[in-house]
C-alpha cells in the first residue's frame, strides 16, 4: 500500500484548464504587488527618517524606490558585472576580500539583460530577481498542490511572501534565482524529466556553492520514482551527474585566474569564515548574544534554531527529500559561523510548506501568524534597506 501511494503521488497530473491557471497567477501577482508596495513604502520612510549604515555605501539608482533594493552584497554582483572577476580586493578597508566567492550565473544574467537595457545592470538584476521570485512562487504552488491541496498551496505562497526576510528576494541578491532553480529541479523530478533535472541542477550549482548538494535529494526522488527497486535503475539516472557541472566550470575558471580550483571557497577566509561544529556555533552565539546584548547575533540564532526545529519536529509534513534539503541548507552555513543565517534560511522552501500545513485548519493561528510575520518583516526591512548591521 505504501509503495502504491508513492507511485500514485509521483504521477504527473493532467494539465489545468486555462481559467484555473489564470486564477493561480492572479493570486501570486496580487500577493507580489501588495507586499512589494508595502515594502517600498517602508523603505522610503526608513530612508527619510534613518541614517544609512555600512551596508548602504553605494547608490545604484537615482530613483530611491529602486535604490533601496541594493545593499550589502549587491556591491559584489555589480562589481563582477562591471569589472569581471579579480583576485584583487575591491574594497580598500578589506583588501583581502575578492568577488570570487560570488558564483557567476546571477551576474551573467544581469550582464546579458543589462546589455539589452543599454548598460543598466542594476535594473537588470532587479528584473531577474523579481521574475525568478514570481516563477518560484508558481513552482511552489504547483509542487504543494500536487502533493497536498489548493488551500495548502496558497498558504505556502503566502508564507513565502511573509517570511520575515523575504524582502531579500526582490533585492540584488541570488536568493530568488537559487530558490527558483531549486524548485524547478524538484518540479521536473516529479515529472521524471531527468535530463532537464540535470541541466537545472547544473545552473543551480553555478548560482551558489550549496547548489551542488541538490543532487542528494534528487537522487532520493529518482529512487522514489522507481519504488526503490534498484533493478529498475536506468541510464537516465546518469543525467544527475550534470548537477556539479556548473560548479566545476567555475572552479576551472578560478584555477585559470588564481591557480586555486577552490579559490571561491578559499577566499571566504577573508570574511572570517572557517569550518566549525554547528552545535558549537549555536551555543557560542547564544552565550555571546546574551552576554553582549547583541541583537544581530540573537536574531541570526533565532532564525537558525526556529528553522532547525520546524524541519525536524515536522519532518513527516515534508518528507525525507525536503528534510534533507533543510538539513544541509542549515548545517553547512552554520558550520562557517552564525553570520547571515537569517538570509541563508530564506530559500529553504519546505519551511513555508510546514507553516502552511500548521495553519491550514486553524484560522486563528493562520491570522495570528500572518500578522506576526508581516509585522516582523516590516521592522526588519527598515534596518536592511538602510544598510544597518542587523540583517546581512
Amino acid at each position: 500500500m505504501f509503495l502504491n501511494h508513492i507511485r500514485q503521488s509521483s504521477q504527473p497530473k493532467r494539465a489545468l484548464p486555462p481559467r484555473q491557471v489564470f486564477t493561480e497567477f492572479r493570486y501570486i501577482a496580487s500577493l507580489f504587488l501588495l507586499t512589494r508596495l508595502a515594502l517600498i513604502l517602508i523603505g522610503l520612510m526608513a530612508h527619510s527618517l534613518t541614517e544609512t549604515g555600512y551596508g548602504k555605501q553605494f547608490s545604484w539608482s537615482s530613483f530611491k524606490w529602486l535604490d533601496i533594493w541594493g545593499v550589502w552584497d549587491s556591491f559584489w554582483y555589480m562589481d563582477i558585472v562591471q569589472n569581471g572577476y579579480s583576485a584583487a580586493g575591491a574594497i580598500p578597508d578589506s583588501p583581502d576580500q575578492t568577488n570570487f566567492p560570488f558564483f557567476p550565473l546571477y551576474p551573467m544574467l544581469m550582464k546579458g539583460l543589462g546589455t539589452l537595457l543599454g548598460g543598466n545592470y542594476y535594473i537588470a538584476g532587479l528584473i531577474v530577481s523579481n521574475l525568478c521570485l514570481l516563477g518560484a512562487c508558481y513552482l511552489l504552488y504547483k509542487l504543494v498542490e500536487g502533493n497536498s491541496d489548493r488551500k495548502t498551496a496558497r498558504l505556502s505562497v503566502k508564507f513565502l511572501f511573509l517570511y520575515p526576510v523575504s524582502f531579500i528576494f526582490s533585492g540584488l541578491f541570488t536568493e530568488s534565482l537559487y530558490l527558483f532553480l531549486c524548485l524547478l529541479c524538484f518540479y521536473l523530478a516529479k515529472r521524471r524529466h531527468w535530463l532537464a533535472v540535470g541541466l537545472a541542477g547544473a545552473l543551480l550549482s553555478a548560482t551558489r556553492t550549496l547548489g551542488v548538494l541538490i543532487v542528494l535529494p534528487l537522487a532520493w526522488e529518482y529512487l522514489r520514482s522507481i519504488d526503490f527497486k534498484f533493478n529498475r535503475i536506468r541510464l537516465d539516472v546518469l543525467w544527475l551527474a550534470l548537477v556539479p557541472v556548473g560548479m566545476i566550470c567555475f572552479g576551472l575558471f578560478s584555477y585559470q585566474q588564481t591557480g586555486d580550483f577552490f579559490y571561491f571557497k578559499t577566499n571566504q577566509a577573508a570574511w572570517d569564515r572557517q569550518i566549525l561544529n554547528p552545535l558549537v556555533v549555536l551555543w557560542k552565539a547564544l552565550k555571546q548574544g546574551l552576554a553582549q546584548g547583541n541583537a544581530r547575533i540573537l536574531l541570526e540564532l533565532s532564525f537558525s534554531v526556529t528553522a532547525l526545529a520546524l524541519s525536524t519536529l515536522h519532518y513527516k509534513k515534508i518528507g525525507f527529500a525536503y528534510w534533507l534539503l533543510c538539513m544541509y541548507s542549515l548545517l553547512i552555513p552554520l558550520s562557517a559561523g552564525i553570520d547571515s543565517m537569517a538570509r541563508y534560511t530564506l530559500p529553504i522552501f519546505p519551511l513555508f510548506i510546514i507553516l502552511a500545513k500548521l495553519s491550514r485548519d486553524n484560522d486563528s493561528w493562520n491570522d495570528a501568524l500572518t500578522l506576526f510575520l508581516g509585522f516582523v518583516q516590516g521592522c526588519l526591512m527598515v534596518y536592511w534597506c538602510t544598510g544597518q548591521a542587523l540583517v546581512v
